[in-house]
């Protein structure tokens, strides 16, 4: 995109998009109002304009219900289900209306982020696991648009985010205090998707750091990675389980892993946590039901915490803000599996 000298104002769309002003500000307030090709010249010269609403308002003042966007690269996995469930009864309480976008590239982050009807659509939006280019930071930070982090810090925007790396010692001060090892380690092995947070890494240095403080650590054959599902998991442990290297634990990046690799130890016959302990992390509803020990890094309360601070914001838009970064501590919670 050209970059302007100056921002550009209504007076610049009415110019290029060859209408009036009285049409152009009818489009803003009511877009149902001008004829559909006069629209969809004037939202397209917005957006090339990269022309944002006096006050970034449109319609939002005169609707009874707020909108707020949940932008997430994993719906519906399990995590981002409990953490909206952690949002939905706080959003309710401040009438607004949660719309979920799915985002399954880069190019469709930044037609989001970069596009004006799609912030003129919404009172404030929550970034689930997503990273942001240097541009698409500008974007956000020009619309004026009301923007939280949840597990993911940026320093431009209030964030809430779980101490992954203390997850990872957690793991690993269970492991050194009951002797599993040898151990396994069940990473992510998709990791090149560049908008979007990669815990594995950083469960995997917390472990392995704490280890090397007792003298332990993970032999490099030990370190696996799958998909976060099930099935792909359970074949994973299985074929490493028949190639008859010792194993005493493994410690997953995620509960659905770590239920994968109990059923593979189980359908060979070996006892969990007897033979093979696991340690899941996230500690979704399916972890309780399973009996699966894990890190609970809290899902429902980040939801929740991030939508409070949301709702906070919009509700005082005009006000300044000073942005916010809230810590969650992760826990063990120990159930059958260890």
């Amino acid at each position: 995109m050209e970059k302007r000298e100056r921002r550009a104002t209504i007076y610049d769309v009415a110019h290029e998009s060859g209408v009036s002003i009285t049409t152009v500000s009818r489009f803003l307030n009511n877009p149902s109002s001008v004829n559909t090709g006069t629209a969809e010249t004037i939202a397209a010269v917005m957006e090339r304009l990269d022309y944002i609403p006096q006050g970034n308002a449109g319609r939002r003042a005169q609707r009874e219900v707020g909108r707020v966007g949940i932008l997430t690269p994993f719906f519906p996995a399990p995590s981002f289900v409990q953490r909206l469930r952690g949002m939905v009864p706080v959003f309710k309480q401040h009438r607004h209306e949660m719309v979920v976008y799915t985002i399954e590239s880069g190019e469709q982050l930044d037609e989001y982020v970069s596009s004006v009807p799609f912030i003129r659509r919404l009172d404030g939006i929550i970034l689930m696991s997503v990273r942001l280019t240097p541009e698409q930071r500008r974007y956000l930070l020009d619309s004026g648009m009301e923007t939280m982090m949840v597990d993911c810090e940026d320093t431009a925007f209030s964030s809430v985010v779980s101490d992954d790396y203390q997850g990872g010692t957690i793991a690993a001060d269970l492991f050194l205090k009951k002797g599993y090892f040898p151990c396994a380690f069940i990473g992510d092995k998709n990791r090149d998707i560049a908008y979007s947070l990669h815990p594995s890494d950083v469960r995997f240095n917390g472990f392995l750091d704490q280890l090397k403080k007792s003298g332990q650590t993970v032999n490099e054959a030990y370190i696996l990675e799958t998909d976060t599902e099930v099935e792909d998991t359970e074949k994973c442990i299985g074929h490493f389980i028949d190639s008859g290297k010792p194993l005493r634990g493994i410690f997953a990046m995620s509960d659905l892993q770590a239920i994968g690799a109990v059923r593979a130890i189980r359908s060979r016959g070996l006892r969990v946590p007897g033979d093979v302990a696991v340690l899941g992390f996230d500690d979704i509803d399916a972890s309780g039901w399973m009996e699966i020990s894990t890190i609970n890094q809290h899902l429902a309360e980040s939801g929740r915490v991030a939508a409070s601070l949301l709702s906070e914001r919009i509700a005082h838009r005009d006000e300044p803000h000073v942005v916010q970064k809230i810590n969650l501590q992760v826990t063990l919670v120990e159930r059958g599996t260890t």
